[in-house]
């Protein structure tokens, strides 16, 4: 009963409103927006996450590490090609600069999620934690897409 009673609240969370986070010092402010993932098959142990995320203050913030209830393994990651070779390399911190969106989309930066604790179903809301430097711990929503992913808004 918990259990539905906790995806009916999430599913009655608007997802296109961004998360703004706010932390204890007044220039760490984020504006977390577009946050989805797609949906994975029976056997598909992982995913990625996309995100925008822009720094509403006047300091530098860092994105220092993520977490979810979802997955026994949460990882920054950067996707590039190198002599046609696409490589993943995990990212100790993300920098983003006062002013600055850091857009985490496929083929570059994102959220490695792996050893799901279900398939992640199109339609479906979950939560992901980012901690940040400055606005410290922040929850927020995962959209669970089809394979084309978020329309950009």
């Amino acid at each position: 009963m918990k259990k539905i009673l906790i995806n009916i609240l999430i599913l009655l969370t608007p997802v296109s409103l961004p998360a703004v986070a706010h932390g204890t010092e007044p220039h760490a402010a984020l504006d977390i927006s577009q946050a989805w993932a797609r949906k994975t098959g029976a056997r598909t142990a992982s995913t990625a996450v996309y995100l925008d995320i822009k720094n509403l203050s006047e300091k530098v913030e860092k994105l220092l590490s993520v977490g979810s209830n979802r997955a026994s393994m949460a990882m920054i990651h950067r996707s590039s090609e190198q002599d046609g070779i696409m490589r993943m390399e995990m990212q100790d911190t993300v920098e983003i600069r006062p002013g600055a969106t850091v857009s985490f989309e496929p083929g570059g930066l994102h959220i490695m999620l792996t050893n799901l604790d279900e398939p992640l179903k199109q339609g479906q809301l979950f939560p992901l934690r980012l901690t940040f430097e400055h606005a410290g711990e922040v929850e927020i929503f995962v959209e669970v897409t089809g394979i084309a992913g978020l329309e950009k808004q």
